[in-house]
């Protein structure tokens, strides 16, 4: 035969197999359920969170403006802009200046205070977007009707949630500072918030109001922003970033944070990339682990499909036309169910919106892009390919014969070299197609690394119980040896389990480890000796008086003071901030302004690593202190130089000495701690700690606070308790979400090992038929099916427990730098979850198995 004519044969071969498979999916597409939905359940998911992530930063973009409240804003603290720098705004565009600061709130007529956050706005607020309130704006109404003064008092608009704190209704009288308000509606969402953690409730009022209050004096703890709204005839990128050139090189030192509308949060930008990384990941989890799905769905495929596949060996087709038979009917469905997937994962961001768009803090902008599309269908199909091509090698081996017998497919043994090349090269491609569409390579590399890793991990798990198994006594009891026996006969659930069910129960553990641990570090564990109250802004005339009132209303308690004002670092090493690239753990000192301090001895809870403090009496040139580990982040070492922005001015000092801090006791400390005389005649306000007995009296607390804030209005106090209530019903939201995200890999692994319970169930049956005719009664055979999950279930919690619980650890100990305790309560509960979820998946999938008649089956053979 010439190789025209085997070229010729060849082809018409493939098209026969191509027309016979096409011809025989049409009655069979039943037998690919499972498949199915782990395909469009893992392509779903990372399709999703791709295009979520993208509608986010695409409502970042396209409204911007309305986010930052303007095109361009110029923020700085404690130092209001100069006339200069207002005109010189002023002749560009529209200009609304937005005050922000701390204070305390209180009824006048009763013995409670609660701290709020005021923002003072002008008549020109808002300059892009609106408030949304209630009672809402109607007929020619305007947003300053609601602040504006009458019959002596100022009108407010403020967050719900101060009328749980207050008791209070609209209408009602609220006292801050030296002025009066009356509450003239509800804020129920600001046009220019993105938002963030409130440690109190908003209120908003004007500038006039403000001024009333007498809360504004040198030093005082406020922050200026000036908004700026260019002419629609100049508002293109180009003109905004002229205007921001402009301004910094008319005043290259008056240390404003200058954001536009092009990046209003890079903070926030940041977070939702992180945010969808980790969800990505868990999306590539779900992915990987429904491929094991696609493997035992066409294991059990070729299982039905046998003497079909044994007609065509018969016939003449050899075992890579019987082979390609089940791949051109694999990657048909595949691409079918990986379309299905990106047509919902693309859905996603609209369904969000319609869902939650009232609720959501930011703008989501719903956009299909066909880069998610193509993404979210080569994953798909590479991820079939990979998984496939084992099982689909070993039919191609197995002899007609073997193919008709009912344990065709449950014959063990490592795949041939064929199939796990193939195997290899896909798992490859999707590896290398998941490292370049990644935005972080390196962590979506260790993120392959890792699943390597655990797979060989689990694997080896697996055979090791087989090989316990094999080894083990035999047991009196039936049904435990029937169990024990299935663990390791050919083609046993144990890798299947092992693998699917060992991922999810890994990474619920870790999460819950984590979760538990980072809590329990925030509030559970607090120091004995952590503040219970801070207060903020304590003018350096009321001092004194203010510390003999704390002395006299809790003479128990011990009391720390420190001087205090609020900077921004603008050049590191002489290098513009804007230009330093810090590491993650660091960036956050370059973002916005910090609190500084300066002390002649240091701090309690530091501790000296590198360099020498200053002399108590020094006068040279300005010195500051770092914390080591910033410093490290931010590239600075002993002898560097750190400029900083206060009230307004530029001060340059030079790095004496770096601190290990302890941040964990709560303590007054600081980054940043300058020699004294750095900010000599600079107007200061001091900041005082109270730390009280450790069982809390509630009423006690709440009638000092009232009267600190009758008798001192100016004065900001912070409840440590409520922060720390804050911030763990932050986490625990938090983790809700993720929990809820990483459950997906618990609903991929009930698919997975349904697949596999479905790829053995024909020898399953046949066993049972045997065992039927050899006497054993449905009761026996139930048992042992139970026994039989619940070793599976016992030993997947166990490695789950203990590979979660390590990464738990690392995540704790080394990323978020806390603590580890072990978390026994949750650890059994997922234990016994993971047993219970094994017993329910295995009996739900062999249920059918115990109500064969052992006649059909015999008449059959």
């Amino acid at each position: 035969m010439s190789l025209s004519e085997f070229s010729i044969r060849r082809g018409s071969s493939s098209r026969a197999i191509f027309r016979f498979a096409l011809r025989d999916l049409r009655g069979g597409l039943r037998f690919y359920g499972v498949f199915i939905a782990c395909l469009v359940l893992g392509v779903t998911a990372l399709v999703g969170v791709a295009a979520t992530s993208r509608a986010f930063r695409l409502g970042l973009a396209q409204q911007g403006a309305a986010l930052l409240g303007g095109d361009l804003s110029f923020g700085r603290a404690q130092g209001a802009p100069a006339s200069p720098e207002l005109e010189f705004l002023a002749a560009r565009g529209k200009l609304s200046k937005i005050v922000v600061l701390r204070a305390m709130a209180r009824k006048p007529e009763a013995e409670q205070a609660t701290l709020v956050e005021i923002k003072a706005v002008d008549s020109a607020y808002p300059l892009i977007g609106a408030a949304r309130t209630d009672p809402g704006l109607a007929g020619d109404r305007k947003f300053s009707d609601f602040l504006g003064e009458k019959d002596g008092a100022f009108g407010l608009l403020a967050d719900r949630s101060i009328s749980a704190r207050l008791n209070v209704k609209l209408g009602d009288r609220l006292a801050i500072g030296a002025a009066t308000f009356i509450v003239t509606g509800w804020l129920e969402k600001e046009p220019d918030s993105i938002g963030g953690i409130g440690f109190g409730p908003r209120v908003m009022t004007s500038e006039a109001a403000l001024a009333a209050t007498n809360l504004i004096v040198p030093g005082s703890l406020a922050r200026t922003s000036l908004r700026l709204l260019l002419p629609p005839e100049k508002s293109t990128e180009a003109d905004v970033a002229a205007a921001q050139r402009d301004f910094v090189a008319a005043f290259p030192d008056d240390g404003f944070e200058i954001r536009t509308r092009a990046q209003p949060s890079p903070q926030l930008s940041r977070n939702i990339e992180r945010f969808a990384q980790f969800l990505t990941l868990i999306g590539l989890t779900a992915l990987v682990c429904g491929g094991v799905g696609v493997g035992n769905a066409i294991r059990g495929l070729i299982d039905r499909k046998r003497r079909t596949l044994a007609i065509l060996k018969a016939l003449g087709a050899s075992g890579g036309d019987a082979a390609r038979f089940v791949l051109i009917q694999a990657m048909l469905v595949a691409g079918v169910s990986s379309l299905a997937g990106v047509l919902l994962g693309l859905a996603l961001p609209g369904l969000l919106v319609a869902l939650f768009g009232a609720s959501l803090p930011f703008p989501v902008e719903p956009h299909a892009d066909w880069r998610d599309g193509l993404s979210g269908l080569a994953f798909g199909l590479l991820t079939a390919l990979a998984f496939a091509a084992a099982p689909l090698d070993r039919a191609r081996l197995l002899p007609a014969t073997t193919l008709l017998r009912e344990s065709a497919m449950q014959e063990s043994g490592f795949p041939r070299w064929r199939g796990l090349a193939v195997a290899t090269v896909a798992a490859s491609a999707l590896f290398a197609f998941a490292l370049l569409t990644s935005d972080d390579r390196r962590l979506t590399a260790e993120f392959g690394a890792a699943v390597i890793v655990s797979f060989a991990l689990l694997y080896g798990v697996a055979r090791a119980i087989m090989a316990l198994a094999r080894r083990a006594p035999h047991s009196r009891l039936l049904p435990l040896r029937l169990a024990v026996a299935n663990l390791h006969r050919p083609g046993a659930l144990t890798p299947s389990f092992l693998i699917s069910l060992g991922l999810g129960v890994t990474l619920l553990t870790a999460l819950v480890g984590v979760e538990r641990n980072l809590r329990g570090e925030i509030g559970q564990s607090l120091p004995k000796n952590s503040p219970s109250f801070f207060f903020l802004d304590v003018q350096a005339a009321q001092a004194a008086e203010f510390q003999s009132f704390l002395q006299k209303e809790a003479p128990d308690g011990a009391l720390s003071v420190a001087p205090m004002l609020r900077g921004r670092i603008v050049r590191v090493n002489g290098v513009a901030a804007e230009q330093v690239k810090p590491t993650d753990k660091a960036r956050w000192a370059l973002e916005g302004d910090r609190g500084i301090t300066f002390a002649a001895k240091i701090p309690e809870g530091s501790k000296l690593v590198s360099g020498e403090w200053w002399p108590e009496n020094y006068t040279g040139p300005p010195l500051v202190s770092m914390e080591a580990e910033v410093a490290e982040g931010l590239g600075v070492s002993l002898g560097d130089t750190i400029s900083v922005n206060v009230l307004g001015r530029g001060l340059t000092a030079r790095i004496a000495n770096l601190r290990k801090v302890n941040w964990r006791n709560f303590g007054i400390n600081f980054v940043m701690v300058f020699s004294p005389n750095s900010f000599a005649g600079a107007p200061f306000t001091r900041l005082m700690t109270l730390t009280l007995p450790q069982k809390p009296d509630f009423s006690r607390e709440a009638a000092m606070l009232a009267a600190s804030a009758r008798k001192f209005p100016a004065v900001a106090s912070v409840s440590m308790r409520e922060t720390l209530a804050t911030l763990d019903e932050i986490l625990r939201k938090l983790y809700l979400a993720i929990q809820s995200a990483a459950s997906l890999a618990l609903i991929v692994s009930a698919l997975v090992l349904s697949g596999a319970l479905a790829a053995g169930q024909r020898a399953r049956i046949y066993e049972a038929v045997v065992l039927k005719v050899l006497g054993a009664t449905r009761p026996r055979l139930l048992a042992a099916l139970a026994l039989e999950f619940a070793l599976l279930g016992a030993a997947t919690a166990a490695f789950g427990l203990l590979a979660g619980g390590l990464i738990a650890f690392l995540v704790a100990t080394y990323v978020l730098d806390v603590a580890f305790s072990f978390f026994p309560v949750q650890a059994a509960a997922l234990a016994l979850a993971a047993i219970a979820f094994a017993i329910f998946i295995g009996l739900a999938g062999t249920w059918r198995i115990l109500g064969e008649k052992p006649a059909r089956h015999l008449r059959e053979e």
